[in-house]
């Protein structure tokens, strides 16, 4: 697979350092895989089906000797390195100094390591190779084709999130005692508001709406968990009478019977009309 990446990488997306390549599956209508294909609305659609083969190719433009290079795939704000080759430890060295390959990668290979139903959506990825006289980056997006409501992450990512909503709802009931500034249940708040923006941005991106990125991991959790706040601090969905804070409830009941005294006294103390 490292062969694979290696020629294939720079045809995926946004490159630089000169390098060539492309990438063909056997079993879709797209392809072959060149530098267009990197944004997330037109990103490299990996099938499959059951023996789909890679139909790889790629070039360097200088010395390849003492090559090395990995592939990177972009989870929030950190990178995860999911593959690397070359110099010193994949024999990278490369003495005859070749700087063009090409070759087929079969991707029941990937299957037998990672379950076709645990990986589904669109990912940001990047790739690089550095050698005596070349180095080279790309920036692509990969998406993994497949029914996302067939996945476990996301079933459990549905259910969590409509739990998180329950509590967010409850966060802004009005507590029995309330004191400080908040009148619901900040602690509560925050911890669903997290929830919630973590599951959200797990939904979007096994929809192939948004790959985990800054926007999902960090910023959209910051502006759910301040929504939670103000709806802790103003508790707009109310509550039992039991949640009226004393003060409310002594001056509710005087004017109550304020109001039935006047009210008798001019009906004339009998209570009759």
């Amino acid at each position: 697979m490292s062969s694979m990446l290696l020629a294939a990488q720079p045809a995926h997306a946004d490159v630089t350092g000169g390098c060539q390549g492309s990438a063909d599956f056997n079993t879709d209508s797209e392809g072959p895989y060149t530098p267009d294909f990197d944004t997330k609305s037109n990103p490299i659609i990996v099938p499959k089906d059951d023996g789909t083969v890679a139909a790889w190719q790629g070039s360097v433009p200088g010395e390849n000797t003492n090559f090395s290079g990995k592939v990177e795939i972009r989870l929030g704000p950190a990178w995860i390195e999911v593959a690397d080759w070359g110099f010193p430890d994949h024999n990278g060295e490369n003495t005859n100094d070749e700087r063009s390959d090409s070759g087929d990668y079969n991707m029941d290979e990937l299957w037998d390591v990672i379950p076709k139903n645990l990986i589904n959506g669109i990912y940001e990825a990047r790739a690089s190779h550095s050698a005596d006289g070349v180095d080279c980056d790309a920036q692509f997006f990969v998406k993994f084709e497949g029914n996302p409501l067939a996945s476990p992450i996301v079933i459990v990512a549905i259910i969590l999130a409509i739990i998180s909503i329950v509590m967010l709802i409850r966060s802004g009931m009005r507590r029995p005692d309330p004191t400080g500034a908040f009148l619901g249940r900040p602690v509560m708040a925050v911890i669903a508001a997290l929830i919630l923006a973590i599951m959200i941005a797990i939904i979007l991106q096994q929809f192939c709406l948004q790959p985990l990125n800054n926007a999902t991991v960090i910023i959209l959790p910051i502006i759910l968990i301040i929504v939670g706040l103000v709806i802790a601090k103003i508790a707009p969905f109310g509550g039992s009478e039991a949640s009226i804070p004393p003060e409310a409830r002594d001056a509710v009941d005087e004017a109550v019977a304020d109001t039935t005294d006047s009210f008798t006294d001019g009906l004339g103390g009998d209570g009759k009309a």
